[in-house]
C-alpha cells in the first residue's frame, strides 16, 4: 500500500511538472512569435504603414521610408543591437533632424528593459524545461515498468502540454473578447501592467512616435503574433493528441 501511494504521488508530480513544462514552452513560443513579428517577417512594418498611410498622421511631411527606418532603429535598440537612439534621424518637412524626443527615448528605454527581460526569461525557461524533462524522465523511470517507460514518458508530456494549452487558450479567449470590444482598454491595461510610470502617454502634437505607432498597427501586431503562436501551438497539440491516441491502450495502472 505504501509503495502504491508513493507511485501515485510520483505520477501526480509528473503531471504537474509536465503542465509547468507546457506552460513554459508556450511562453517561449509567444516570446519567439513576438520576435518573429518584429524582426523576421520581411516588410511587415512597411506593409502596415502603407496600409494605414501612416506618414499622413505624422506632424509634418514624412516619407514611408523614414517611418520604416525609425521603426527598425527603435526595434534594434529594444533588442540591444544598438545602444542609443540619439543618432536616429528622419526628414520631416524637408529638414533632417533627430526623430525621438527625450520623453520618447525614456519610454523606449523602458521598452528595451522589457524586451531584453523577455529574452532572458526565454533562456531561463528553456533551461527550466530541460531540467523538468530530466526530472520527469527519472520519475517515470522509477514509477513505471521498464517496457513502458518511453510510452508513459511521452504520454505524461503530451497530456501536460495539452492541459497547459487549454489553460492559456481560455485566458487568450478572454483577452480576445475584451480586445474586440475595447482594444483601447486592453492596450491601456497592458501598459499599466508592464510600466510603472506614465512615460508611455505621449502627446501626438510633439511626440511623433505615437503618430507612427498607431493603435491600429498595435492591433494588427497582436493578431499576427497570436496567429504565429496559435499555428505553432496547434501543431504541437496535434502531435500531442496523436501520441495520446496511439498509446491509449497502455494503462499507467499496469506499472503499479
Amino acid at each position: 500500500m505504501e509503495d502504491f501511494k508513493k507511485k501515485n504521488n510520483g505520477r501526480l508530480m509528473e503531471r504537474i511538472a509536465a503542465v509547468i513544462c507546457g506552460l513554459l514552452l508556450l511562453v517561449v513560443i509567444l516570446i519567439t512569435s513576438t520576435q518573429a513579428l518584429c524582426y523576421w517577417i520581411p516588410d511587415w512594418w512597411r506593409n502596415e504603414y502603407a496600409k494605414y498611410n501612416t506618414p499622413q498622421y505624422v506632424t509634418g511631411e514624412m516619407s514611408l521610408d523614414d517611418a520604416v527606418y525609425i521603426t527598425e532603429q527603435m526595434l534594434d535598440y529594444c533588442l540591444g543591437r544598438i545602444d542609443t537612439l540619439d543618432d536616429t534621424e528622419a526628414t520631416i518637412d524637408g529638414v533632417k533632424a533627430p526623430f525621438f524626443t527625450e520623453r520618447e527615448k525614456l519610454h523606449l528605454a523602458d521598452c528595451r528593459n522589457i524586451f531584453l527581460g523577455a529574452v532572458k526569461f526565454r533562456v531561463v525557461s528553456v533551461l527550466m524545461i530541460i531540467g523538468l524533462l530530466f526530472a520527469i524522465w527519472f520519475s517515470v523511470k522509477n514509477n513505471t515498468d521498464a517496457s513502458l517507460v518511453k510510452t508513459q514518458y511521452a504520454r505524461v508530456l503530451a497530456g501536460g502540454y495539452l492541459t497547459a494549452l487549454v489553460i492559456l487558450v481560455v485566458f487568450a479567449i478572454f483577452l480576445i473578447i475584451v480586445g474586440m470590444n475595447n482594444f483601447t482598454f486592453l492596450f491601456t491595461k497592458f501598459h499599466h501592467v508592464f510600466f510603472d510610470n506614465d512615460l508611455w502617454i505621449l502627446d501626438p502634437r510633439h511626440d511623433n512616435l505615437v503618430n507612427v505607432m498607431q493603435e491600429s498597427v498595435f492591433s494588427d501586431a497582436a493578431i499576427t503574433i497570436g496567429g504565429i503562436w496559435g499555428a505553432v501551438s496547434a501543431v504541437l497539440a496535434v502531435i500531442s493528441a496523436e501520441i495520446l491516441r496511439r498509446t491509449s491502450a497502455v494503462s499507467p495502472l499496469r506499472s503499479l
